[in-house]
């Protein structure tokens, strides 16, 4: 941690309204940086200043000024866990790196496709998405980056009062939920999405392993979870692990809504 890390223990948001929407408090030492075009990008306080996911390359000054409503400045920031590897949660990581020298924590099995030694997968978009992507391809370009932190099934992380590892993959290799049993909290990446109005698993058309992605939800019923802090959608403050066991048994959730999978979903 940096030397002036006892600054960071007490970040309290402004009252001022700028550009952007203020930060959000979630929790103690957990605030959702709002306005983002790519993936929820949370704050977390209290031992330095670290991210969980980032968002799309353009999403870099919704950071900046996020930071600034908790009293932060960008070069207070240490660290990004990314979640997965994919764009529109690590798009702006690069660039903090080469200007502020913020390291990045992501799960060894997606760090070949951070760092640019495999190619990243491609996936089958509508048209309009992708038009709309190639228009504007240099705000969302794929942009590489060494990975500081290699993580791992289990490894605690010394943030936002302990967080536990979790690798569940299936919407990439190496894709983590972050968990924390004390105050039971989860940050579940694009595993558990809270869009459209109701829980989801993650989305089908970028999720390559649906095997592994199935266990990895079967794997949340069984967690205490009270607040979830998903990759995308609402985060819900209470009562998100009962709302997610009743979504299974209602059959709401992909991919164990699957005959394949069902039986075993309840």
């Amino acid at each position: 941690m940096k030397s002036d890390e006892n600054k960071l223990t007490s970040f309290r948001p402004i009252e001022k309204k700028g550009r952007w929407r203020l930060p959000k408090k979630l929790v103690e030492g957990i605030y959702l940086l709002e306005g983002t075009f790519g993936s929820n990008v949370y704050a977390l306080t209290g031992n330095g200043l670290a991210l969980v996911d980032a968002g799309f390359p353009v999403d870099l000054p919704r950071i900046i000024a996020g930071l600034r409503g908790i009293r932060a400045k960008t070069k207070d920031l240490e660290l990004v866990v990314a979640t997965h590897y994919h764009g529109d949660h690590v798009g702006p990581v690069a660039g903090l790196r080469r200007r502020y020298g913020v390291r990045t924590a992501i799960h060894r099995e997606d760090a070949p496709f951070a760092n640019g030694e495999r190619p990243i997968e491609r996936f089958e978009v509508e048209t309009s998405r992708l038009i709309f992507y190639l228009a504007l391809w240099p705000l969302f370009r794929y942009r590489n980056f060494p990975v500081d932190i290699f993580l791992e099934e289990g490894e605690q992380l010394d943030l936002a009062g302990g967080l536990t590892v979790l690798h569940t993959p299936g919407h990439s290799r190496g894709s983590i939920c972050l968990y924390q049993a004390k105050r039971g909290i989860l940050f579940s990446g694009d595993l558990l999405r809270n869009e459209r109005g109701g829980l989801e698993g993650p989305p089908p058309q970028f999720t390559p392993d649906v095997e592994a992605a199935a266990l990895s939800l079967k794997r949340l019923k069984d967690l205490d979870f009270d607040v979830l802090l998903p990759g995308h959608g609402e985060p819900i403050l209470g009562g998100a692990g009962d709302r997610f066991r009743l979504a299974l048994r209602r059959g709401e959730i992909w991919p164990l809504n699957l005959a394949s999978f069902s039986s075993e979903a309840g």
